[in-house]
Parts: C-alpha cells; sequence; structure tokens
C-alpha cells in the first residue's frame, strides 16, 4: 500500500478513474472510491453492486479496499472476482443490479491500474454524470483525512455483506444464443495474458462441434509476459499472425487487458482496419434484422455509411467514446455501433460493448459466405486512409479554430472536435480528453491526394 496521494484531479478522466498505481492510486483511495460510488448509487445503502476486477497484479488488492468502500456505505457487493469488463458489466444489467463496477486499466501497462463504473442498466458514468460528483466527495474525504489508511465507518444502517458468485459459464451460454454459423471455421484468439482467459476458455469448450479454436495466451498474468494488453502495440500481433498462417484459419482476433477491445487480422494475417469492421458486422446485422440503424465514430472511412445505406441500414455518425456511442445506440435504437479503437456495441446488450460477442458476428458473417475474410473486406477498401495522427498543440480549441479559418469551402460538423468534408477528401479533428494533443483522422479518393491534404493539415495545426 501506498502512502503517497498525488494529484486525485488527474485520476479522474472523461469516462473512467485511472492512473499509475501506488502513485495516488492505491489502496486508501480503491475504498474511497468504493464508499463515494455507493453512496451515490444508493445514498441510504440497501442497494447491490456487482464488482469484477482484470488479471493486473495490483487489481486483488485494489478490489478488496474497494468493496470494502462500497459495504461501508451500507449497500451489498456481488463479487464475481476475475472478470472481463463486458462479462461484468452484462451480469450487473442483466440481474437489474444497482450498479457495476471493474477494476481495470483496461489497455493499459501493466503498470497502470483503475476503475469503471456503472449505474443500473449498465449506465456509464463519466465526468458529466456521476463521476465528477464522485470525485467531489472522494477529494473532501482526503483532505479530511489526509494519507491514513483509517477503515470507514459504516453509514448508520450498518454495513453491507459479500455475495460471492460465478458467472462465466452463464454469461458465455447467453452470448452462444448468437452464435448461427453456416460452415465450420477455425479461428485463432490472443486473450493476452488479460482477464478474458476463462471465457474463451469456456466459449472453445461450449463451442467446440460448430467452430474450431485455437487459444493463445489464455492464462491470466497480470506480468503480460508475452505481448502488452493493447492488441496495437508495435509487435503485439505478431504471434497471433503466425499462428493464423501456421494453421490456416479463416481469421484470429487480439484482445486487450479487460477484452471491451476486439482487434482481427485475416485469414492472411493482415490487420483488418477496424472501422471497415464495422462496417461487415453493420451490414450483416441489417440484412439479418431486415433493417435497422448502425452508428459509427466520426474518424471511420467515409466507406462505412455508404456500405450500410447499401445493405438497407441507416448510417448514424456520432463522436468518439462511450457516452456518444451507447447515447446514440439508445437514442436511435440502433442495432449495433463501433469505433476505431475496436469498440463494438450492441443494442440488444445494453448498448454495451462485448469482444466476444464481437467473434461471435465475425464468425456469423465469414461463415455465411464462401469468400475469406480478405475479400469480404474488399468492398469496403474504397478509400486511401490516415490512421489517427497524434500532434502535440500548445491549446487545443485554438487549434481548432485556425483549422476551421484556414481550411476553406466544405461541409463542416461540429460533433466532438471539428469535421470537414469535401467531395474528394475529408477530415476530422478532436482534442484528447487527457493532454494538450489534437487527434487527427484524414480519408481521401487516392493516395497522392491523402498525402498532400494530410501534409497540408499537419503544417497548419505545427505552425
Amino acid at each position: 500500500m501506498s502512502g503517497n496521494h498525488g494529484d486525485k484531479k488527474k485520476l479522474f478522466g472523461a469516462y473512467d478513474i485511472r492512473g499509475i498505481y501506488g502513485d495516488g492510486l492505491d489502496e486508501v483511495f480503491a475504498r474511497k472510491v468504493g464508499k463515494a460510488y455507493g453512496s451515490y448509487l444508493k445514498p441510504q445503502g440497501g442497494g447491490k453492486v456487482l464488482v469484477g476486477h482484470d488479471a493486473r497484479l495490483s487489481s486483488p488488492s485494489l478490489h478488496k479496499a474497494f468493496v470494502e468502500g462500497i459495504l461501508a456505505s451500507g449497500n451489498d457487493v456481488v463479487d464475481i472476482g476475475l472478470s472481463s469488463t463486458p462479462m461484468a458489466v452484462w451480469h450487473a444489467a442483466h440481474a437489474g443490479m444497482d450498479g457495476g463496477a471493474v477494476i481495470t486499466a483496461s489497455h493499459l501497462g501493466k503498470a497502470y491500474n483503475g476503475f469503471k463504473l456503472y449505474a443500473a442498466k449498465a449506465k456509464p458514468l463519466g465526468a458529466n454524470n456521476g463521476l465528477g460528483e464522485i470525485r467531489k466527495v472522494v477529494e473532501k474525504t482526503v483532505v479530511e483525512d489526509g494519507n491514513s489508511a483509517q477503515t470507514l465507518e459504516p453509514q448508520a444502517n450498518a454495513a453491507g455483506k459479500v455475495i460471492p458468485a460465478t458467472v462465466t459459464e452463464h454469461y458465455v451460454t447467453s452470448l452462444m444464443e448468437h452464435l448461427k454459423p453456416k460452415r465450420r471455421l477455425k479461428i485463432a484468439i490472443d486473450a493476452g495474458h488479460g482477464a478474458a482467459g476463462p471465457e474463451i476458455i469456456e466459449f472453445a469448450k461450449q463451442a467446440r462441434e460448430i467452430v474450431e479454436i485455437i487459444t493463445l495466451n489464455a492464462e491470466p498474468d497480470g506480468a503480460f509476459p508475452k505481448r502488452t494488453p493493447n492488441p496495437l502495440d508495435e509487435g503485439s500481433l505478431d504471434e497471433l499472425i503466425e499462428t493464423v498462417k501456421g494453421g490456416n484459419c479463416d481469421f484470429g482476433v487480439s484482445l486487450d487487458g479487460d477484452a471491451d477491445r476486439a482487434v482481427f487480422v485475416d485469414e492472411l494475417g493482415n490487420l483488418v482496419p477496424t472501422d471497415l469492421m464495422i462496417g461487415l458486422i453493420g451490414g450483416e446485422l441489417i440484412k439479418r434484422h431486415g433493417g435497422g440503424s448502425v452508428v459509427y465514430d466520426l474518424r471511420a472511412s467515409r466507406a462505412v455509411p455508404e456500405y450500410i445505406a447499401e445493405a438497407g441500414g441507416t448510417p448514424i455518425r456520432t463522436g468518439v467514446g462511450t457516452n456518444f456511442m451507447m447515447n446514440s445506440i439508445k437514442d436511435n435504437n440502433a442495432l449495433f455501433a463501433g469505433e476505431l479503437s475496436g469498440h463494438y456495441y450492441y443494442g440488444d446488450m445494453f448498448a454495451t460493448d462485448n469482444a466476444l460477442r464481437t467473434i461471435l458476428e465475425a464468425i456469423n458473417v465469414v461463415s455465411g459466405n464462401e469468400a475469406a475474410l480478405s475479400s469480404l473486406i474488399q468492398p469496403l477498401c474504397r478509400y486511401a486512409l490516415s490512421g489517427e495522427i497524434n500532434l502535440k498543440v500548445q491549446e487545443i480549441q485554438s487549434t481548432l479554430q485556425k483549422l476551421e479559418t484556414t481550411v476553406t469551402g466544405g461541409t463542416k460538423e461540429h460533433i466532438d472536435g471539428l469535421s470537414i468534408n469535401f467531395n474528394e477528401w475529408w477530415f476530422a479533428a478532436r482534442g484528447s480528453q487527457t493532454e494538450p494533443v489534437l487527434r487527427l483522422t484524414v480519408g481521401a479518393v487516392s493516395e497522392a491526394i491523402l498525402e498532400d491534404r494530410t501534409k497540408q493539415l499537419i503544417e497548419i495545426i505545427q505552425n
């Protein structure tokens, strides 16, 4: 346990709490967050909150302290132990609990940890709805208690109780209802020594009659010995690519540390751009339902809304991040949503993101066609794309204003930053929530136009 309490404000982000373990984020802090969160959900106690944790080395002790905090607020805790974020959030919502929380730093390196907090029905708490209030309470208790590790006193109506629960088998069985393969495939899944290992093994067991699954790094290990928790880090996909090519698999998929992201490689071992997977899966779901809406984030290729519309669906463009995605699904009663970062959300799963469900849908898509994944994705490879470029800036808002006044013409949008669309090219620019960085994505009808316009935009931003 660390006594250093760092800057609490920096730990509280737009959508979650995260930081380096031992630098302000420790067991004392976890206990205070737990109590503030429990009191936020049910001020007088008497509620029921599900809590799980990822595979990080610091997670069990943070989990224990966080649970103690919730108990001190008078609420009961359903403790599911090691869990992916999607499994915890789904079960809490499915069982009608007052909230669900996961101790995780998601895709960040092993030194980090954090908390993802949800209200009833899988509603994520962010800076503008709940997390800000929790932060104020935590900051107040930090001032009052200093660095002491004193036990939190239960509220007047007595402390809550812990209810241990095992949900992996039930969760996988529930998701299996969505698996409807037309032919037998062979796939590889890399759990990255993260929290999803046990559910991937359970999935392989339940699906063995209809899908052959090779599992990689399914043993949870918070030291992450084979690769980082982020599947998009350099070298993270190497083992998966080798397995897919060597084993003649139909595709491979890599998960992040808490399994809310999925990254795909095709049968040739090539990375499948995430936004194009949004189009592919979205198109499949539209055909299956005879129409419907699909939400995509503003960084996606223009090919995504085109493909969705061609499949008979309604494409809906929104900002980046969980809140934008989930709200857009709910507001539009959408079937599905996806982000460039590898998050895929489902309307029939409380609008939450779920990597395992995405694997099932990818199996449905590929098995329903004679063609391989590399061929299926080809109709979406219509444009040249930059990917996300991160540029350090002095001040985000003034840089966005400079872009808007300098780049003339086109159709402008102000969803989560600035987007401008021209006939032959487009771009989206938005500020980071955590640092003075502008995130730029550019698309064009040719590589030459892409290169020229990207260079032009970077010059405007940096000069």
